[in-house]
């Protein structure tokens, strides 16, 4: 048989070309209908993405910034409704030539409740409780904020711990705890702007007068304790959400955990010996466990339904009842705490129509969000110069751009810049404004169809290009 030889092309030059633009118009498909990489300009959804400049730690002025590349998936969407949770990618209802990357957390057909820092919902027209909306624990793991130990301090330091009895510190930075010893971290734990950023620019991303207002209760805390004796206790109260839990070790590997006003009181035991490793979380009204000794392990997870309640006090004490006990330092994070609307008398509830969503960034503090989008609509009759009968977009007053304010007056005051919803520019004069009426609502749902896609994956900045790493997937 023989076997079939190629032959020269005639027209090389014309072949190159047509795959040269196949390879551009399929890569241009991919990036429309499939996957397509983005930048993150702002820092709304801090730190889950960052976009920020970044200062010079001693002259405080701005020195680089760090703008997180995402990849979004666009084909998810085509077979199924975002969810709650996911962090979306979509067009700015007002200005819909613009995209934003916020996290959803409210759907269509129901009404939405900002309260003490938690979300709540409850059918639309319906008039039974709300009920508090729970972050499952693959999306809460990745949002929770570092709280200690803080940035740039070694955790061997015990930065605000006070010690009382039988304690003593180890050459490793560990305490030593004999007969009735005891460590207290006793800090009301509030939402500071800066909580949750990498070590190495926590203390350069601006806050921009961000302040803490509010007592945090939604904690984690992980530690580690050695039994070093066959008797004696060791106890953690841990005073999170306005409640007081306790959890008592034995040496035995028997635990208890107990907390008198949800009625709670569970029991377990690890097999083995050495160090117990505890992660303990409480958040949306959630209680999560996770114990393991030897590599024997258990997890209690357990919800309840509580009224909201703002915490006053937030605390770890650690304390040792008979025996002998090692206590490496251990670590806490924060929940976000999510702010209700920041326009003087809005009120912190929302009816969701069927077909859209609600939209809020992980840093609320410093998020543009469906919390406070407001539209502002001008009405002209007659009709302005340019035949303006009636104009609609942002009402953006006061941001971190002043170029992006709107509406924008000049100078002078004689002459006001008016962008619409779809990226327009109208210019009225003062005489034209003066015949106007203008009126402001409310605009905080994302329709359907404005949905882009799902972000995936963080993959830029790396160094040397940036001074952290930013590579994984989102949550």
């Amino acid at each position: 048989m023989g076997r079939a030889r190629k032959t020269a092309s005639r027209h090389p030059f014309r072949e190159n070309l047509e795959i040269g633009v196949f390879a551009v118009v399929a890569a241009m498909a991919l990036k429309v209908f499939a996957v397509e990489a983005y930048q993150i300009p702002t820092g709304s959804m801090q730190p889950t993405l960052m976009g920020t400049p970044l200062l010079d730690p001693v002259t405080r002025q701005t020195s680089g910034a760090i703008h997180d590349r995402v990849l979004v998936d666009k084909v998810s969407y085509w077979f199924r409704d975002p969810e709650r949770w996911e962090v979306v990618v979509f067009r700015y209802p007002l200005l819909t030539h613009v995209n934003y990357v916020k996290r959803l957390v409210g759907l269509g057909g129901e009404q939405l409740l900002i309260d003490d820092g938690d979300l709540w919902a409850r059918p639309l027209g319906s008039d039974e409780d709300f009920a508090i909306l729970r972050k499952p624990w693959k999306v809460q793991a990745h949002v929770w904020k570092r709280v200690w130990p803080p940035p740039h301090t070694a955790a061997a330091t015990w930065l605000g711990w006070s010690e009382a009895g039988d304690v003593s510190r180890g050459e490793d930075g560990s305490l030593r705890f004999s007969g009735t010893g005891r460590t207290l971290y006793d800090h009301r734990i509030k939402d500071q702007p800066n909580h949750g950023y990498p070590d190495a620019i926590a203390d350069r991303v601006p806050t921009r007068n961000a302040r803490a207002q509010y007592v945090v209760g939604d904690l984690r805390a992980r530690f580690r304790v050695t039994p070093e004796a066959a008797d004696g206790e060791f106890r953690a109260l841990l005073a999170f959400g306005g409640l007081d839990f306790t959890l008592t070790l034995r040496p035995d590997g028997s635990l208890t955990l107990t907390q008198p006003e949800l009625g709670l009181e569970r029991e377990g035991r690890l097999s083995g010996d050495g160090a117990f490793d505890l992660d303990f979380s409480w958040w949306d009204h959630r209680l999560r466990l996770a114990a393991n000794r030897s590599g024997d392990g258990l997890l209690w997870q357990e919800d309840f339904v509580l009224a909201s309640r703002q915490p006053t006090r937030t605390a770890l004490d650690f304390r040792s009842r008979g025996g002998r006990w090692t206590l490496e330092p251990p670590t806490v994070w924060r929940d976000v705490y999510y702010l209700p609307p920041r326009q003087s008398g809005a009120p912190p509830v929302f009816d969701v129509p069927e077909g859209h969503y609600f939209m809020m960034g992980d840093n609320t503090q410093g998020s543009l969000d469906s919390r406070d989008w407001q539209a502002e609509t001008l009405t002209f009759e007659p009709a302005a110069a340019d035949g303006t009968e009636r104009v609609r977009g942002d009402h953006m007053a006061h941001g971190a751009d002043p170029t992006f304010d709107n509406p924008r007056w000049n100078r002078e005051g004689t002459v006001m810049t008016f962008r619409d919803e779809h990226g327009g520019i109208h210019q009225y004069s003062i005489t034209e404004m003066q015949r106007s009426t203008d009126r402001l609502e409310p605009a905080p749902f994302v329709p359907r169809e404005y949905v882009i896609g799902r972000a995936i994956a963080v993959f830029l900045p790396i160094p040397p290009f940036s001074p952290v790493w930013r590579f994984g997937l989102v949550h």
